[in-house]
């Protein structure tokens, strides 16, 4: 058997069990036992699912069994959320009934000094001896949208399917963070995998997964340290082949190593020799925090690949035209140089001593043919323009502009005329906090992104191309 296809048999009971033992669930609606069934009977999980509680009968309708291995039919996975001393206990209750994987959500193990480390090892080896694979512990694990599965005992909303998937060494993104994720991003998820502790499954081999994931198109990781260096850099290789894969790492700094051991025990590497192994694997790494991956995320969740590095920057004021050009820079793009047939037919609408250039200051434009055209004109031009690869646009968002167009129809109708040129569109917002809240979820409801700064705005069609280059040079070599 390939190695390929153990990692698949092996962890698609984690993300697709056609039975769920819940170890550790409650009648108590306080308690994390409860909120969890009620999960997965709430988002409509279609598998079985068998509550265990020695002390029930019977929870949300379900009949209950006093351990794992007295459950009536196969288990494929066992969610356990007990307290730490009685997890390895439960894990031979598993090794019983030959269940092929556990989520261990319960805390109080590495993360928590020398008792809990060997409480880990303990179910660690259980575990191995029995062939058991274990997600955790310290963690609310899985979110799985395609089949309404989630191991969370946070409650979630219902579940919309998605293409992004994040692997984090937390499992706050399959938690409260999942809320803030479909309430304020312009994507869906495919999977979340919330690694806690790492002591059995780890990155690499989640990442090894979600690489042939039909649902998946980006990888957003994060994560505080890492167990195997060239296991993970093997992995990532082989995902960034056809999927980008963007990578927060925090533990930089000695504070920060002290804090991820104190969170989930997590060694330190590094800092350096990370961000090489990164660059070498095709891999984008932020240092921004959680804005900036959600940033790149976006962007590559429903951009276009640029062709090239060349910007055309259609502006509203010309400072944002020049900070503009910095951040290019910094990034590696170039501002494009825009073909005579695109200056020309700027120039009609415009006094014939006006100056054209890029950046393209359009509030000339804006005064002479009003707002909406100022804005479709140029980024239709640039949409046609060979020497142009990617567009940025920073435009105002203010109240009195609102009666005069709608700017989602505008953009729909131009994005429609325009549906073979395959060229990133990123914008930014400045203006009344109302109007830009309005206008930004029309403009990301038609798949033109908006970003809270210039700068972060540049940086998301910076890690474009970046990943653009890494795929063409690949390409090169094999060639």
């Amino acid at each position: 058997m390939t190695t390929k296809a153990t990692n698949h048999d092996e962890l698609r009971c984690f993300f697709e069990p056609e039975s769920v033992a819940v170890v550790g669930a409650s009648r108590d609606p306080d308690k994390y036992g409860h909120s969890l069934l009620k999960n997965l009977v709430d988002l409509g999980y279609k598998g079985k699912i068998y509550p265990v509680n020695p002390r029930a009968d019977e929870i949300l309708g379900l009949k209950a069994y006093p351990r794992v291995d007295l459950v009536d039919n196969d288990v494929d996975l066992a969610i356990v959320i007990v307290p730490a001393p009685s997890v390895p206990q439960v894990i031979r209750d598993c090794s019983r009934k030959h269940v092929k994987g556990a989520v261990v959500c319960s805390s109080g193990f590495r993360e928590a000094g020398e008792a809990g480390q060997r409480l880990e090892e303990e179910m660690v080896r259980i575990a191995k001896e029995a062939g058991i694979r274990i997600i955790g512990p310290n963690t609310t694990g899985i979110v799985n949208t395609s089949n309404n599965f989630t191991t969370s005992f946070v409650a979630l909303p219902k579940l919309k399917k998605g293409n992004v998937a994040f692997i984090a060494q937390t499992g706050l993104l399959a938690a409260a963070a999942f809320w803030w994720i479909i309430s304020t991003q312009p994507f869906d998820v495919s999977k979340v995998v919330g690694l806690g502790n790492k002591c059995d499954v780890d990155d690499a081999e989640v990442l090894q997964y979600l690489a042939d994931d039909k649902d998946t198109k980006v990888i957003s990781v994060y994560m505080e340290g890492v167990k195997e260096g060239r296991k993970l850099l093997s992995a990532v290789k082989r995902v960034t082949e056809s999927k980008p894969v963007v990578i927060l790492k925090s533990g930089r700094s000695q504070s920060g190593i002290r804090a991820s051991y104190s969170h989930t025990g997590s060694m330190a590497v590094r800092d350096e020799i990370f961000s090489a192994v990164c660059k070498q694997a095709g891999a984008l790494r932020v240092n921004g925090g959680i804005e900036e991956l959600m940033d790149i995320t976006k962007a590559f969740a429903s951009q276009p690949l640029p062709k090239g590095n060349r910007v055309a920057v259609i502006t509203v004021t010309g400072a944002g035209g020049v900070m503009a050009a910095d951040e290019c820079e910094d990034q590696g793009l170039e501002l494009a140089t825009l073909s005579e047939t695109t200056l020309n037919k700027i120039r009609c609408h415009l006094p014939s001593s006006t100056k054209i250039d890029n950046p393209l200051d359009i509030e000339p434009l804006f005064e002479a043919v009003g707002p909406a055209d100022s804005l479709s004109i140029p980024l239709e031009l640039a949409l046609e323009d060979p020497n142009v690869d990617s567009i940025a646009i920073f435009f105002v968002a203010v109240p009195r502009l609102v009666p005069f167009f709608d700017l989602k129809s505008v953009i729909a109708k131009i994005r429609a005329k325009h549906s073979t040129q395959q060229k990133p569109v990123l914008t930014h917002l400045t203006g009344y906090k109302e109007t830009v809240n309005l206008w930004t979820t029309a403009l990301e409801a038609e798949g033109i992104l908006v970003f809270p700064s210039i700068e972060r705005c540049i940086k998301a069609l910076g890690a474009l191309w970046k990943y653009q280059q890494f795929k063409i040079k690949k390409l090169s070599k094999l060639v």
